[in-house]
């Protein structure tokens, strides 16, 4: 099988196209790279950082969590927010399990999608994700259909120089995770959109304040905008608020797939799960922003 999206990847180490014989990338330069069993291509960039992606316990709470549905609100204004007239690929940078990706990718079926990650655990997953089929006039993902083969997991470090070529993208997803300003401006077409998922100050509030979670930064706006700002200005910018009801067990797998599992004793964490009510309502709250290249 073609490895799909294979005209927007480049070679790690020269930037030149990549070729694909059975299971095996390899560009003019003589670099190759063999495609893990699990389905991934692995094309990280020299000095790349492969320590720091989420661990398997923290993927599979996400894939649980996430597959539950209490965050396709989100995933649908993602999807719509990438919609644009650009040729080219949908790229997720910090794809983690694929979701959002798949979710973009269900709303425009003529497009292949990238998805890149440091965690193998996450890229094994992302790249057996099944694209959901969307119900007429709508986003949102209907999860009782849908068809691979439209979607490349690439094991990459998003701080260095992605594997993608110069302009290939029309959308570049960029949901709860850090930022390479530089780079998502190099690989997107200046007709593209780049898609921005915050968390809102009061995102999750009820559950932050109960078990100390890591908490969302004031100043996280500002500092997005700061990022961003000498490269791309803002097109538009929708808020959503939204509450949901979970039990133990969801609580566990949303403190669990997030940044606040690696600070938190885990015992500890049961406990104070466990003395919550048997059902909580917590709030989502994120803005889901639409930036393009200034001219």
């Amino acid at each position: 099988m073609t490895l799909p999206a294979l005209d927007a990847l480049a070679c790690p180490n020269c930037a030149e196209p990549l070729a694909q014989a059975d299971r095996r990338l390899s560009c003019p330069n003589g670099h190759s790279f063999d495609l893990a069993k699990q389905g991934y291509a692995p094309l990280l960039a020299p000095g790349s950082n492969a320590t720091t992606g989420d661990t398997a316990d923290q993927v599979a709470n996400r894939e649980d969590f996430l597959d539950s549905g209490v965050y396709d609100r989100l995933m649908a204004a993602v999807a719509d927010a990438s919609l644009t007239d650009a040729p080219g690929v949908i790229i997720e940078p910090g794809c983690g399990t694929g979701h959002y990706l798949a979710a973009a990718l269900a709303a425009d079926p003529s497009r292949e999608g990238i998805g890149l990650d440091t965690s193998k655990y996450a890229l094994r997953r992302c790249a057996k994700r099944v694209i959901p089929e969307v119900s007429e006039g709508t986003v949102e993902p209907r999860r009782d259909a849908g068809t691979q083969g439209r979607l490349a997991a690439v094991l990459a470090d998003a701080w260095q120089r992605l594997p993608i070529r110069d302009g290939s993208a029309a959308a570049v997803l960029n949901v709860f995770a850090p930022r390479n300003a530089d780079e998502i401006a190099r690989v997107l077409h200046p007709r593209g959109a780049l898609v921005v998922l915050t968390p809102r100050q009061d995102h999750l509030r009820e559950l932050v304040a109960a078990l100390d979670l890591l908490s969302v930064d004031p100043a996280k706006p500002q500092r997005t905008a700061d990022q961003l700002g000498t490269l791309f200005e803002t097109e538009r910018a929708d808020d959503i608020s939204y509450s949901i009801g979970l039990g133990h067990n969801e609580v566990l797998r949303l403190v669990g797939m997030g940044p606040s599992a690696r600070h938190l004793d885990a015992a500890a964490l049961a406990a104070a799960v466990a003395a919550l009510p048997e059902r909580i309502d917590v709030t989502v709250s994120a803005t889901v922003a639409r930036w393009r290249k200034k001219d």
